[in-house]
C-alpha cells in the first residue's frame, strides 16, 4: 500500500532525473450522454487532460455525437462490441477471448467500427479495448488486418508491439473493486499500483515511454470513488509534475 506521500517521493524521483512521466486517461462503457459523463468530462477539462472514452458501438446514443463534439479533449475508442460474454465456464468472461470463432467475432467488431463510425463521433482513434480486458492471443493476431492501431488492456505491457502493426497502451490503475460489486478500492492500494509503474518505468522493469494508464467507469462510480478520482487528479497535475497526454501524440502513422 502506498500513501500521497510515496508518490510524492516518486514523482521527485523523476524530477531529480529531469523527467516528467506521462499518463493517459481511459473511461470505459460509455453509450450514450449522462449526467455521470458531463461530470467525468469536466473533470478532464478542469485538469486539462484528454480523455479516452472507450465506447460500445452496439448501441450508441445518437446524442453522443454531438456532447462528445462540444468538449475537444475527448476522444472515442472501441469497446468491443455489445460487451457480451461469450466465453464458456469456467473460463473468465470475455467478449473476444478463446471460446468463439475467430470470423465471427472479426465480423462483430467490423459492425461495430461501423456503427462508431455511422454515429459520427469525433476524434474516432482506431484502438481496440476488449471488454473486461480480456483477448484471445489467436484474436490479438488479426487485430492489424482488421484496421486497428492500438490494443489497450490492463497491466504493464509485455511488448510495445505485441503484434507487427499493433501499438499497445494499457491501463495500470482502477480505483473500482469490481467482485462482489463495484466499490471504491482505497486510496492505499490505488496509489499503490501508480507508484509501482512509476516505479518500474524508472527502473527499467518496464518501458520508460510507457504512459502511466488511468482506468475509470463512469457509469459504476460509488461516492467515494469520485472523491479519489477529484483528488487523484488534483494530486498528479499540479506542480507540473506530470502531464497528460493523448494517444494521438504516441500513436504510429
Amino acid at each position: 500500500m502506498a500513501t500521497w506521500a510515496e508518490l510524492d517521493a516518486e514523482l521527485a524521483l523523476w524530477r531529480q532525473a529531469g523527467e516528467v512521466p506521462t499518463f493517459w486517461w481511459r473511461d470505459d462503457d460509455t453509450q450514450a450522454p449522462t449526467e455521470d459523463l458531463d461530470r467525468l468530462i469536466a473533470m478532464a477539462e478542469r485538469a486539462r487532460a484528454p480523455l479516452h472514452l472507450a465506447v460500445i458501438p452496439a448501441d450508441i446514443d445518437a446524442g453522443l455525437a454531438a456532447r462528445l463534439e462540444a468538449s475537444p479533449l475527448v476522444y472515442a475508442l472501441q469497446h468491443g462490441f455489445a460487451h457480451k460474454n461469450h466465453e464458456v465456464k469456467p473460463l473468465r468472461a470475455s467478449e473476444v477471448g478463446i471460446s468463439r470463432n475467430v470470423e465471427a467475432i472479426g465480423a462483430d467488431l467490423a459492425e461495430g467500427w461501423k456503427r462508431m463510425q455511422a454515429a459520427a463521433l469525433p476524434r474516432l482513434l482506431p484502438v481496440f479495448v476488449p471488454p473486461w480486458n480480456r483477448i484471445g492471443d489467436q484474436v490479438l493476431a488479426h487485430l492489424p488486418r482488421w484496421g486497428y492501431a492500438a490494443l489497450s488492456n490492463f497491466d504493464i505491457r509485455p511488448n510495445p508491439a505485441p503484434v507487427a502493426g499493433l501499438q499497445h497502451f494499457n491501463g495500470h490503475m482502477d480505483p473500482i473493486k469490481w467482485k462482489g460489486g463495484a466499490r471504491f478500492t482505497g486510496t492505499e492500494k490505488s496509489v499503490q499500483c501508480v507508484v509501482e509503474h512509476l516505479q518500474a518505468r524508472r527502473s527499467g522493469a518496464a518501458e520508460r515511454d510507457e504512459p502511466t494508464g488511468f482506468v475509470t467507469h463512469h457509469l459504476q462510480t460509488d461516492a467515494a470513488t469520485w472523491d479519489f478520482m477529484a483528488d487523484f487528479m488534483d494530486h498528479v497535475t499540479h506542480r507540473n509534475a506530470t502531464r497528460w497526454i493523448a494517444l494521438t501524440e504516441v500513436m504510429h502513422g
